[in-house]
């Protein structure tokens, strides 16, 4: 606390989609530690969570860092990529996040030469993914239902 005021914080988001990729998360904080000690920022929270990129159902802790953001009490967040932080919208967060005075640091960006062509190509690639997991997780449902109507019929 300086003069009588909270600091505001440093904080770690790290996101996978899956179970199987919990090694992954453990790679992301360790980056994102890493990345922090080695520019001088003294991290005070980490937040990961594993769930869609896509939606956010079960993303408990986005919502808890969030919350903080719109609190003020976030001066800076760090990701490993755009796409951790949220598979579609990150423009809409990273200006949600600005008028709280927040800085997103997206730690892939900092060693990128990507040019506009490269970065619209990310964004394509993207959102396709979006766009299959959508058609998978829809095809899992319409499984599900015809395989209870089978069974309800049997």
């Amino acid at each position: 606390m300086k003069n009588g005021k909270e600091e505001r914080k440093n904080v770690v988001y790290a996101r996978v989609s899956t179970y199987k990729q919990k090694n992954d998360l453990k790679n992301q904080v360790n980056e994102l530690e890493e990345y922090a000690l080695a520019n001088g920022f003294e991290l005070n929270n980490v937040f990961q969570d594993i769930a869609s990129g896509i939606s956010f159902e079960n993303r408990k802790q986005f919502f808890d860092l969030l919350d903080l953001v719109i609190q003020g009490k976030v001066k800076r967040v760090l990701i490993t990529h755009k796409d951790r932080l949220s598979r579609v919208g990150f423009d809409l967060f990273k200006y949600l996040f600005d008028k709280y005075h927040t800085e997103i640091v997206v730690i892939s960006d900092i060693a990128s030469t990507e040019t506009d062509e490269e970065e619209l190509f990310e964004e394509i690639i993207s959102l396709l993914h979006c766009f299959s997991m959508r058609m998978d997780s829809n095809s899992k449902k319409e499984r599900k239902k015809i395989e209870d109507v089978l069974k309800n019929k049997l």
